[in-house]
């Protein structure tokens, strides 16, 4: 009925319009009288003769000379997304009417005056028709945390320009935040970026476009990520002093992050995110939903371990073998190395501690990784050349040394039958353009990691060639290795290392010595990010001729730069109007954030444009945890203890015990047990004071520990408490 009663409701309006050749004024109870009419004539003449909803009428009414923009935002998307339908005949076209109500919105502000909805002369009376003054006032001196700036931080940036967000003259704020520079994929569905804007941080150049629709705006921008490393930046006391944060990320493990810091600052959330037509929202309030971290997608499917390494059967398995060899040979070996030698700051240490029979972690791979450094560009051209021989021919040789072609399983059916492809070796041709953009891109990068310094003149052809004819490349010896064929196996965490190993070891360690190769600078590697949006750093370059070249040797078809681009940097699809319309529903859930709307208001939607469909649910209702005795938390709840200089570990516990009438029966922080009355010595701890357990930094004014306490029966497991914030010494107020 619902949906038939708006179509009434609208069919009043026009014919209002058409009537009396303008719209009913704001707040006007005859006019208001007058559409009511109008809607139950044209009620009669319908079929099912629906009823007439005078709420809906009288809402209508009063706003029909407003404007509320992220509404026209959402509209506007889904009906960008049917023009494109038109155009392109893609996807299903809508059937009928759609229409989109807010009157979560305006319903509770029934009890204002009708002069709260009148005009002031200014900007926003379009808005103020709609949502009252006071609330208009609410959104200009709001405080609001963007993270993103991106196609949904954008459009959500245009959106506080056109609501006035952070523009009240002694309060309100709008901070964002976002890394990522412009690149030229982003101007097709981030409206705010032009292309001389390319290569500029995005938040920048968002602020600044934000300020051409609203120059009133106070806007402050930063290039940081939010994550733990930028925890003094966005401390406690910046999210306390956020009224709502947003999230436009793509990334699941920053929103959770993000999500934690909300829940541990009791500051609402709203996070939302799209995937070509399709987009979500949800609403994150304090005390009242449940949040972000309360419910888990499934994992992603992963590829097999052996198809990736040694049976890929289609693109995304070589894209992913190559984003793994980057992963590998370019940013974890580093930072392994670095991290060993930051442990033992000498190569002659290290060769005394092995050669005393001490075992030292990862020594082996760091010294073989040592003794192999190219120093120089002719070595790293080197390098790349004898990477390519071995994984493009020797790797087929072996396989088919393995399993020859007639090899056959226990049933009598053949190895080499689907999905399984055979290799076969791929002879390295200078003159075929794959084969020379694997060497130079690999030997770039390799120049990059192990800071061997290279010139244009060092990048030309010529150069190249001389280097490379000179290369004598190793001779495949067959191994007798196992192939790992079972499915369901993954990669091993460690290589065991054999007493021959050692042995070279020791003898590679002691050759880099004499021959003054293992001084402080040999010791240290740059470890490289991969960057998919930078097209001048070489990354997609190699991951696209490494791709194509495993893709040759299995006789996969290959792909182009953009799409294998899209999958090794795993690009999200997406589409303006689904972006439009997700920031228009985001911005709508703002409104009754900053009006303290009660629970039942606040909706979280998914919505596909190409069904269409647009699915509105109420939040999920914050679970309440019982422990016992009638004492319960939620997610939201913290509780507090203020200490002082000698406050012990057992003051800590009576405290807890005295003021929430439970006493814990075990301490931590983070992963660190402060006490554990099983763990030997932990009892001794009750003595200790909290300062010298816990040994704050000297600008820290409190610490967040887990507690949880004694089973009602023995046997059980200890049952969990909420997070408790405990203050060195008593806050004055």
């Amino acid at each position: 009925q619902a949906p038939l009663q708006i179509h009434v409701a609208m069919l009043a309006l026009n014919h209002f319009q058409e009537n009396f050749g303008r719209g009913p004024n704001i707040g006007c109870l005859q006019d208001a009288e007058e559409m009511l009419k109008i809607a139950m004539s044209i009620s009669e003449t319908l079929e099912n003769k629906p009823q007439v909803n005078g709420d809906v009428v009288k809402w209508l009414s009063r706003t029909a000379q407003g404007f509320l923009a992220p509404l026209a935002a959402a509209v506007g998307g889904v009906a960008s997304q049917e023009v494109l339908k038109a155009v392109t005949g893609k996807f299903s076209p809508l059937q009928q009417w759609l229409y989109i109500d807010m009157l979560d919105i305006v319903t509770p502000l029934e009890k204002m005056s009708s002069e709260e909805f009148l005009p002031r002369g200014d900007r926003y009376d379009a808005l103020r028709a709609c949502i009252g003054d006071s609330l208009c006032q609410k959104l200009h001196d709001l405080n609001v945390f963007l993270v993103g700036c991106g196609a949904i931080g954008c459009e959500m940036l245009k959106n506080f320009a056109l609501l006035g967000v952070g523009t009240g003259q002694d309060k309100g704020l709008v901070t964002i935040t976002d890394p990522d520079l412009i690149e030229k994929s982003n101007l097709n569905r981030q409206f705010l970026f032009r292309p001389h804007h390319i290569q500029k941080p995005k938040s920048y150049t968002a602020a600044e476009a934000t300020l051409n629709i609203n120059p009133y705006l106070k806007i402050d921008s930063y290039i940081n990520k939010v994550c733990p490393a930028t925890e003094n930046t966005y401390s406690d006391e910046f999210y306390t002093k956020q009224d709502v944060i947003v999230t436009a990320l793509d990334n699941v493990e920053a929103r959770r992050y993000i999500d934690s810091r909300c829940v541990a600052n009791l500051r609402p959330l709203i996070d939302s995110g799209t995937m070509g037509t399709k987009g979500h929202t949800e609403v994150i309030v304090p005390h009242l939903t449940e949040s972000y971290n309360s419910h888990r997608d499934p994992p992603e499917e992963e590829i097999p371990f052996c198809t990736l390494k040694s049976f890929p059967a289609a693109i995304e398995h070589t894209i992913q073998w190559a984003r793994d060899k980057f992963e590998s040979s370019f940013s974890h070996k580093p930072s392994l190395f670095n991290k060993f030698w930051q442990t033992y700051p000498s190569a002659e240490e290290v060769l005394q501690r092995i050669k005393s029979g001490e075992s030292l972690e990862g020594c082996f791979h760091v010294i073989k990784t040592l003794s192999r450094r190219p120093r120089s560009w002719t070595q790293c051209v080197e390098l790349a050349r004898v990477k390519f021989e071995k994984y493009f021919s020797h790797k087929a040789l072996q396989l088919l040394h393995s399993f020859p072609l007639d090899t056959r399983l226990k049933d009598g059916s053949l190895f080499w039958q689907s999905p399984k492809r055979p290799p076969f070796p791929v002879k390295f041709e200078f003159n075929d353009p794959l084969h020379y953009g694997f060497i130079v891109s690999a030997a770039k990068l390799f120049a990059t990691v192990y800071c061997v310094p290279f010139t244009e003149k060092d990048l030309s052809e010529e150069t190249i060639l001389k280097i490379i004819s000179a290369v004598k490349v190793p001779e495949f010896r067959p191994s007798n290795k196992v192939v790992q064929t079972d499915e369901t196996a993954r990669k091993p965490d460690h290589i065991p290392v054999s007493s021959e190993d050692e042995r070279n070891a020791i003898f590679q360690l002691e050759k880099s010595i004499l021959s003054n190769e293992a001084l402080e600078n040999d010791l240290q590697m740059k470890p490289i990010s991969f960057e998919k949006d930078d097209d001048s750093n070489g990354h997609i370059d190699f991951i696209t001729a490494a791709s194509n070249l495993r893709a040759k040797m299995y006789n996969i078809e290959p792909a182009d730069r953009f799409k294998t681009k899209r999958i090794a940097g795993k690009i999200i699809p997406a589409i303006a109007t689904a972006t439009a319309a997700v920031s228009g529903l985001v911005a709508l859930e703002l409104i009754k954030v900053v009006g303290g709307y009660p629970a039942d208001a606040y909706k979280n939607c998914f919505l596909n444009l190409a069904i269409p469909i647009m699915v509105f649910t109420e939040t999920a209702e914050v679970r309440r945890t019982e422990i016992r005795n009638g004492i319960s938390f939620t997610i939201w709840d913290r509780w507090t203890i203020y200490g002082k200089e000698d406050f012990t570990l057992l003051d800590f516990i009576n405290a807890v015990r005295e003021k929430y009438g439970i006493e814990p029966t075990m301490v931590v922080q983070g992963v660190k047990m402060l006490y554990v009355p099983v763990m030997p010595g932990h009892i001794k701890r009750l003595k200790l004071t909290m300062q010298k357990l816990v040994k704050p930094s000297a600008d820290k004014k409190y610490v967040d520990l887990t507690v949880s306490f004694a089973p009602e029966t023995d046997g059980e497991e200890d049952l969990p408490g909420p997070p408790v914030r405990y203050y060195f010494v008593q806050e004055d107020n």
